[in-house]
């Protein structure tokens, strides 16, 4: 069987966008400019990381268990990846080497605020979809 990945990036800041304006006038006095955090290379790169690097467990496999977890994470000022945890999970084996790729996955460009690096927290669906295929890699 082959596994096939899909993954929705859902950014969350970890810190608050404000914008100030004046009643009586249409002035902005101050705006955040907040830019996402990206991992290097993209999103293509990212399924990549994560295809190569999930191992199914035999158990999942066998029962055919698939769906969607929510893995969420944060992207520190450095680009490190911590605090990672599953916000909901599909089976505890699966969960578990989902969280233990995101720990280990390398850095990423961190997000900014008015071009300083700050830390950004992401919530990331992950469908797992088991298909079958046959030793050419057709259905």
């Amino acid at each position: 069987m082959m596994l096939a990945i899909v993954a929705v990036c859902n950014c969350i800041p970890a810190i608050a966008q404000n914008a100030y304006a004046d009643n009586d006038s249409t002035d902005v006095d101050t705006v955040d400019v907040i830019v996402q955090p990206e991992y290097d290379g993209g999103m293509s790169k990212l399924y990549d990381y994560v295809t190569e690097n999930f191992i199914y467990p035999d158990e999942c496999e066998r029962r055919h268990v698939s769906g969607t977890v929510e893995v969420k994470f944060t992207i520190e000022k450095s680009g490190d990846v911590s605090a990672v945890s599953i916000l909901k999970g599909i089976d505890e084996t699966i969960d578990e080497e989902l969280v233990r790729i995101f720990r280990a996955m390398p850095a990423w460009i961190p997000a900014t605020r008015n071009g300083e690096p700050v830390r950004y927290i992401v919530s990331m669906p992950i469908t797992l979809k088991l298909s079958r295929v046959n030793k050419n890699g057709f259905r």
